[in-house]
């Protein structure tokens, strides 16, 4: 990038980071204690850019603006800071969780900033993102080497704000599902093959299939079902398809809760579970009388 004050057009991978919710966490442990956990997050997500080859043009606040030449290192900068951010130490109950949006495209730049449709572009794909996602496009994503296309999924058209064009999205999980435990891991995978799994919950019906196999679940509005349980966590869980098997993969503070039609009741703290051919799911409560409750189904 030109470090004077000229007009050069260029084309390049646009990133927008944001830290989700910031303006809670000052809420929650005061000003002090977050401007400090903000800042750390910061400095982190900095480095993460600067390793993966990338640029920082400027900070935004509580987040960042960089530039990336490829749109692998974009991906591989993304998924780092999630995991960069994971290892850092919570603040009690309150962990930072970040959205992050990134596209290709051209850009005009002055040295200390850039402008154009794809800056625009990749700030609506952050705003979009759930926490712990990186949002992109599927002409960038035809930039990406085989092994990162397949770590993106095809997540359901958002509206862009400001933005009139049409575009496909796919989303990158930018969290450590590693640490999470499975439940029940002996489980015969083979014999599981549904095509679809249906899922009602308060009068709405989902599908999950090829074409859209992932979907969050919490009190955070960006997510794709949102909770209004108070018992329920911001970022709750996510039940996500995986070669033709369904995991619930619980992420909250007072647990998801499944219950089996064969009458088996499981709490999942930090864990995942492959769900079974029909049953519920409850978040932060066991299922009873005036608890908003998730119906599954396997349709073959």
């Amino acid at each position: 990038m030109e470090t004077s004050g000229i007009l050069r057009a260029t084309e390049c991978v646009v990133l927008f980071a944001d830290i989700a919710d910031s303006s809670v966490l000052y809420e929650r442990i005061g000003n002090e204690a977050a401007a400090k956990r903000i800042n750390g997050c910061l400095k982190a997500m900095q480095t993460v850019v600067m390793h993966s080859g990338g640029q920082v043009i400027k900070l935004t606040g509580d987040g960042l603006m960089a530039v990336f030449e490829k749109a692998d290192s974009a991906l591989e900068a993304s998924s780092a800071m999630g995991m960069e951010l994971g290892e850092l130490p919570a603040a009690g109950e309150h962990r930072i969780d970040i959205r992050i949006g990134f596209h290709h495209g051209p850009a005009v730049s002055t040295g200390n900033d850039l402008f154009g449709e794809t800056v625009n572009v990749a700030a609506r794909f952050c705003e979009v993102a759930s926490t712990g996602t990186a949002v992109t496009s599927s002409e960038t994503a035809a930039l990406l080497s085989k092994g990162n296309q397949r770590k993106l999924r095809k997540i359901p058209q958002r509206p862009l704000k400001g933005i009139n064009r049409h575009f496909d999205l796919l989303e990158l999980i930018c969290d450590d599902y590693s640490k999470v435990t499975a439940v029940f891991a002996s489980i015969d995978f083979s014999a599981l093959h549904p095509s679809r799994l249906e899922l009602h919950f308060c009068g709405e019906s989902r599908v999950l299939d090829e074409g859209a196999h992932r979907i969050t679940i919490g009190r955070d509005p960006a997510a794709d079902v949102v909770l209004s349980n108070t018992h329920a966590s911001r970022r709750h869980c996510v039940i996500e398809e995986r070669g033709g098997k369904f995991v619930v993969i619980d992420s909250s503070s007072n647990g998801t809760f499944v219950v089996e039609e064969g009458g088996r009741s499981l709490r999942l703290r930090r864990e995942e579970l492959v769900l079974d051919s029909h049953g519920w799911i409850t978040f932060g409560r066991p299922r009873g009388p005036g608890v908003d409750e998730m119906e599954y189904r396997f349709v073959g």
